[in-house]
């Protein structure tokens, strides 16, 4: 029987060649312990079952050959270059090395080898610069599916391969038990964690297709696996929160009832819902953490007002958190509106008030006579302080960092926890939720208020703007009003944009009837306040602006926005683009400007914004387009750091399993719990009984 020493989870230097250099390179791509080396898989598998035939061969391709070394020779100078002439069928392919020569020295003429690599062809000459390369007997295996790794280079992929078996040897000696049961992996249809280590470290190589197959499965075990340990975690922490003390709600239905009958409108199904679960949630004696998630123009605001009434008629004070000042000033206004005659005191607090009023406005809030509190990040300074603070609602949730949502808590008087609202109008696909907010109580306004018409969206190209010129015309001599978007405010040489300060000119030029008014970040704050309260009145017909409109910005006679360079945006920012407009039963334009050098990929996602209109099916399409990375505010670059495996992808293709797997949660017993929180690294502890 094989003795091997007992491994140290921690202890990287226990394995074999591994010292302190390796130990620092195997670090840098995200293996800290021995543990995450094994859990460190493949990104795909190199097929070389399939040979490059001579006639097949193409500039900048990638090929794979077996051939014969004919010769061998170093060019001259003092950086040598090794040089094989190697012969592949009727042709004769050069290798060359550019560095590290040494390490080839085994490679002489009459040897048979494989090698595969990017080919350059140069006039006659068929070259590969640092080929993967392997000499080829009849007493050696050859393997002909091999797992690629993604280690940046850090450490060579036969290094890794051969570091990787050793643990996975130890292993099936130490320890065979599996964390899953046979009746969880029956059901779910997953391997078991030896069959699936094997299946994405060490596949077969008796054919390519099939052990394709069994590297998704091992690969989708183990991704169900780390979004179980996720859950375990979100629950623990959601089980912590629940021994807080929430403030008391007391339930003045009559008023409630009176103040909705009041309305000028109707509130749809779907709100109706969500006024319902946030109430429940303010029955439980410790603080509601509740995400309403719901699509541009689907009336969270009149839910997240009728929270604040249930709490300001309980004694207690709301704030509520906007990421750009001219939210608050829309929220403030609005909320003003809807409280008008009722004993609602509503303040908005914003980082430009003098400090006599700063002053003022800060002791009301201290002393309890301010109600409502509206702001942006000015609410979270210390000097903030609540007499009661009951409720805060956190609108547009993902602007802001988690911090900066922990600040606000801590500003209160009282012994108690705040409860928590979010409201998000960047739509989250079902998939996705399922993993980002499984920790939150979660509620969908899925519904748009009765009598909106859908919005019509077209793709214009950039050189062929007559038409768009002449619909513009039509909308304005309807005395209906129109955003312009542009990417950039000046011009600058590296992006061929349309560029505001020009739009402006342009547009001043040929519509020059009418009044138009430019909004940026870089403009006076007070004149920024100024052009949108002229917008919001009625007396511009053309804003020229910046992303700044795109959150909350609520101007029901705005029915058409055009939005220059739209390739530049994500989809789920041109859906939030789109939803300024649309807010009235007029019907409303989105008119999508292109440049007609814009990649395949590229027209198929603004072409997604033509066909849907709902947010959700957008996400889904944004997060299939996106793929792993770049997906709203959750990782604008890379994939999400929450994870060692799972993309958002996987939880799109692997929808269904993951759901079930989550039910599956229950059965799994205390010590194997334990184990897969340590296993995936997100633990109280740090190191694992391998």
């Amino acid at each position: 029987m094989v003795t091997m020493p007992t491994l140290d989870d921690n202890n990287l230097e226990g394995l074999p060649s591994v010292g302190p250099a390796t130990k620092a390179r195997l670090n840098s791509i995200g293996i800290k312990r021995i543990s995450d080396l094994i859990l460190f898989l493949p990104t795909f598998l190199i097929d070389k079952t399939s040979l490059t035939k001579a006639s097949e061969i193409e500039h900048s391709s990638s090929c794979l050959f077996i051939g014969v070394i004919d010769k061998v020779f170093k060019s001259k100078g003092t950086r040598q270059n090794l040089i094989l002439s190697v012969k592949v069928e009727h042709i004769y392919i050069q290798i060359r090395y550019l560095h590290k020569i040494m390490i080839y020295s085994n490679l002489k003429p009459g040897l048979k080898i494989r090698f595969s690599g990017i080919v350059r062809v140069k006039g006659k000459t068929i070259e590969m610069i640092h080929p993967e390369v392997e000499v080829l007997s009849e007493n050696k295996n050859i393997e002909n599916v091999v797992p690629y790794y993604k280690t940046r280079k850090m450490i060579s992929q036969n290094k890794l391969r051969k570091l990787i078996k050793y643990v996975y040897n130890y292993i099936l000696i130490k320890n065979n038990k599996d964390v899953l049961s046979n009746q969880i992996l029956s059901r779910l249809k997953l391997p078991n964690y030896i069959d699936a280590l094997k299946y994405c470290h060490f596949p077969s190589s008796e054919n390519y297709e099939d052990s394709s197959d069994l590297f998704e499965s091992g690969r989708r075990r183990f991704v169900v696996e780390e979004l179980i340990a996720y859950k375990l975690i979100l629950n623990d922490a959601k089980n912590k929160y629940k021994l807080n003390r929430g403030p008391n709600i007391s339930f003045d239905d009559y008023k409630i009832n009176n103040f909705i009958s009041s309305l000028s409108f109707e509130l749809t199904t779907s709100q109706n819902k969500a006024i319902s679960d946030i109430k429940n949630s303010f029955r439980n004696t410790y603080p509601t953490k509740r995400l309403i998630q719901g699509d541009v123009g689907s009336g969270k605001t009149i839910v997240a007002a009728i929270a604040s009434f249930y709490a300001v008629l309980s004694k207690l004070q709301v704030a509520i958190l906007v990421p750009t000042e001219i939210l608050a000033d829309q929220h403030t206004e609005n909320f003003r509106k809807l409280f008008s005659g009722l004993p609602v005191n509503i303040i908005c607090l914003k980082s430009n008030i003098k400090d006599k009023e700063k002053k003022m406005i800060l002791g009301k809030i201290l002393d309890g006579s301010v109600d409502i509190l509206i702001g942006t990040h000015s609410l979270i300074q210390k000097n903030v302080i609540f007499k009661n603070l009951g409720l805060i609602i956190i609108d547009e949730q993902h602007k802001f960092g988690i911090n900066q949502r922990v600040k606000i808590l801590s500003n209160n008087t009282k012994d108690i926890y705040p409860h928590e609202i979010y409201l998000s109008a960047t739509p989250i696909p079902r998939s996705l939720s399922l993993v980002l907010y499984e920790g939150l109580d979660y509620t969908v306004i899925d519904q748009l208020p009765k009598g909106r018409k859908t919005i019509i969206t077209k793709l214009i190209d950039s050189e062929d703007k007559d038409g768009l010129y002449d619909d513009i015309l039509k909308i304005l001599q309807l005395n209906q009003q129109i955003y312009w978007v542009c990417s950039c405010i000046d011009f600058t040489e590296t992006l061929e944009t349309e560029y505001l300060t020009s739009m402006y000119e342009k547009l001043s030029s040929r519509f020059k009837n009418y009044n138009i008014a430019v909004l940026h970040g870089r403009n006076d704050p007070k004149e920024n306040t100024k052009n949108m309260k002229l917008f919001i009145d009625g007396k511009i017909d053309i804003l020229v602006c910046t992303t700044m409109i795109e959150v909350g910005v609520d101007v029901k006679n705005a029915t058409c926005i055009v939005i220059e360079d739209s390739n530049r945006f994500g989809l789920s920012q041109l859906h939030q683009l789109r939803g300024r407009v649309g807010r009235s039963n007029n019907q409303s334009y989105c008119y999508l400007i292109y440049k007609n050098n814009i990649s395949d990929v590229a027209m198929t996602r603004l072409s997604a914004l033509e066909k849907y209109n709902n947010g959700f099916n957008i996400a889904e399409e944004d997060l299939k387009l996106r793929g792993e990375g770049d997906y709203l505010g959750i990782r604008q670059s890379g994939s999400n750091q929450n994870f060692k495996l799972v993309n958002p992808n996987d939880t799109i293709l692997n929808y269904d399993i993951v759901k079930d797997a989550m039910s599956s949660i229950d059965k799994i017993n205390s010590e194997d719990k334990d184990k897969l929180i340590r296993r995936w690294g997100i633990a109280r502890a740090e190191t694992i009984d391998l």
